[in-house]
């Protein structure tokens, strides 16, 4: 009887707790990192900061810049860092900030900026909006909301995927610097490898539109053409056209290249082997290359030497590749091994 007793007491209580927990209030994420927001704020910057946006953005210090504003059709190169309100960094386009404060820095990556876009939905909302803010040569130190770190698709795309995965759980301040704006970012490449063939090449033409080649070294031998479907041995080196250097190499398997360039990593560098196709489109098909370096091995005999050029389209596209930016035009030196 006293342990039956025992037990409905026990219950009730265990029932209790449970109502109490029920009804007990929970924190809403989104007003809690507003609070520490504005707590930071006002014990960093005080009233003294520049905008505090509708949607929640705190825009810190701002230096305006002097050329055209963005809008949505416009590539935008952008520098930028990110890092939770502790200091804490978390990505970087700067070299410095990633050896002092990430320590992810190598000289075998390209620190270029990136490109963002207002119109094309590939950066989140708070980006967006910091990006619509500035104009060409400004730059911008802003907090950005967690609940801004998603992407709102208009009613109009619906062919995306539309998610609510999020970039970061917490209030991030942005350091973003924009570089340069560009209208037109086919246009821009194809300018960029002309003046890289005027400067370079003696200002030879392109073979098709964002594409160049040149033989540098020729094998008059007729016997040493290569047939349809044969393996043939292909050594390399890539580098990035940006209209500066020029030069950067991204990728050799020359050992005495990457010695030159200090990429040298003490692996082998073997040839890369590679089914010669006459048809430069059958070379594309038959190869697992970017389009541009496989059309150009159609162009070659045994033994011989040549550059070829071409832009992104023909190479990494949107997307970029490891050191390899976005919409970024590329430039290889090939050489065919000797027949065998």
């Amino acid at each position: 009887m006293k342990k039956s007793l025992f037990l409905i007491l026990v219950g009730t209580v265990i029932t209790a707790l449970f109502t109490a927990c029920e009804v007990a209030p929970v924190d809403d994420s989104i007003s809690h990192q507003k609070r520490v927001r504005d707590a930071w704020v006002r014990v960093n910057y005080g009233s003294d900061y520049v905008a505090l946006t509708k949607s929640g953005i705190y825009v810190l210090e701002e230096t305006p810049g002097t050329g055209a504003p963005v809008k949505d059709s416009l590539y935008c190169f952008v520098h930028y860092s990110k890092r939770d309100l502790d200091g804490t960094y978390t990505s970087t386009t700067d070299p410095e900030v990633a050896k002092v404060h990430l320590g992810t820095y190598s000289d075998t990556l390209y620190w270029a900026p990136e490109i963002w876009r207002i119109a094309n939905y590939t950066q989140n909302d708070g980006a967006r909006e910091l990006l619509s803010m500035m104009k060409v040569g400004g730059t911008i130190k802003a907090i950005v909301p967690p609940e801004l770190s998603t992407i709102t698709y208009p009613e109009s795309h619906k062919t995306y995927v539309k998610t609510s995965n999020k970039e970061f759980k917490s209030n991030t301040i942005y350091e973003i610097s924009l570089e340069k704006s560009v209208k037109d970012i086919e246009q821009y490449e194809f300018d960029l490898l002309k003046n890289y063939a005027d400067k370079y090449w003696g200002g030879i033409d392109s073979t098709k539109k964002g594409y160049y080649f040149k033989k540098l070294k020729e094998n008059p031998v007729p016997g040493d053409s290569i047939f349809d479907g044969t393996t043939i041995d292909v050594y390399y080196s890539g580098h990035i056209i940006d209209g500066i250097t020029d030069n950067f190499l991204f990728d050799t398997n020359i050992a005495d290249t990457a010695r030159m360039y200090r990429r040298y990593n003490g692996s082998a560098y073997n040839a890369l082997s590679v089914t010669y196709k006459k048809n430069p489109e059958e070379s594309i098909t038959a190869n697992s290359l970017v389009d541009g370096f496989a059309r150009a091995i159609s162009e070659f005999k045994y033994g011989e030497e040549g550059v070829v050029f071409f832009s992104s389209a023909l190479g990494y596209k949107e997307e970029g590749s490891g050191s390899i930016p976005a919409y970024c035009p590329l430039v290889f030196y090939i050489r065919t091994a000797n027949k065998k």
